[in-house]
């Protein structure tokens, strides 16, 4: 895609994030939320539905041949789909349904299976990031735009973020495969797709994630590390990439800041 377009696309796609982020904090702040089960036992509340049809309607008025793959969409697999936007309503809804904050909107626009931009926006803790392949990755306040970088891996500390609700066993036998490897070993308990952004500003060092997922959940937050100088790769160490699927599920993967880290040596004894 020529850089003037994918200009375009993002200021447009921040707008239509910014009003969907608005819209989902109002549902959050108000009292009680209608909360529905999904066919595969997960939940859906009115902040994802409304968000959905925002961010549906908006991205369509930005470019209506660009197809839309959402979470909360009832979308068929289309072959060959080589531009499409994949998003997630609402990332994280439980975090939104425990009131702990850490919930976000992610949109990402996947070019030949790869994404090249991603926008993650957390309207309760108000931190929004996007990045753009060939662009950089940037910390939006307001107007305010400031360009991130994650850090060199050293031995001495490795800083592992990892859901905040829930430690899983595969969480533990990291942290304490880490902990052979390097000298200190610092936990980072995050929530929704703010576990890779944290990776992407440097505040984090390294995202395992040995669990399913589904596209949607990651490809946001994938550009943003990525066009910050980070990746996200498969256990094989390949980039993870997208099709237009809503059954398709991510393989296991990490996200590191580094991209010269050997971390596939610490996942090749799991």
């Amino acid at each position: 895609m020529k850089e003037a377009k994918l200009v375009d696309l993002i200021e447009g796609a921040l707008e239509v994030s910014n009003l969907a982020s608005n819209t989902v904090l109002e549902i959050y702040q108000s009292e009680g939320h209608n909360v529905k089960s999904k066919q595969d036992g997960s939940p859906v509340t009115e902040a994802d539905i409304a968000s959905h049809q925002i961010l549906t309607s908006g991205l369509t008025k930005l470019d209506k041949t660009i197809p839309i793959l959402s979470e909360e969409g009832n979308a068929s697999v289309m072959h060959d789909q080589n531009l499409f936007w994949l998003i997630d309503p609402l990332d994280g809804t439980k975090e939104f349904i425990n009131k702990n904050g850490e919930f976000t909107v992610n949109i990402a626009l996947i070019e030949y299976g790869s994404p090249i931009l991603g926008i993650v926006f957390s309207p309760a803790v108000e931190e929004n990031f996007y990045g753009a392949i060939g662009l950089g990755s940037f910390k939006v306040n307001g107007q305010e735009r400031t360009k991130i970088f994650p850090k060199k891996q050293t031995q001495d500390e490795c800083r592992v973020t990892l859901s905040k609700s829930h430690k899983s066993k595969d969480d533990e036998w990291f942290i304490n495969e880490c902990k052979k490897h390097f000298g200190t070993v610092h936990e980072v308990p995050t929530g929704s797709s703010l576990k890779l952004c944290r990776v992407a500003e440097g505040k984090a060092d390294i995202y395992s994630r040995l669990g399913p997922t589904y596209q949607w959940d990651i490809a946001a937050g994938q550009a943003v590390v990525e066009s910050a100088g980070g990746v996200v790769n498969d256990l094989s160490g390949i980039p993870l990439t997208y099709k237009f699927d809503p059954k398709l599920k991510n393989p296991y993967f990490y996200c590191s800041g580094d991209r010269e880290f050997r971390w596939l040596e610490i996942f090749e004894k799991n």
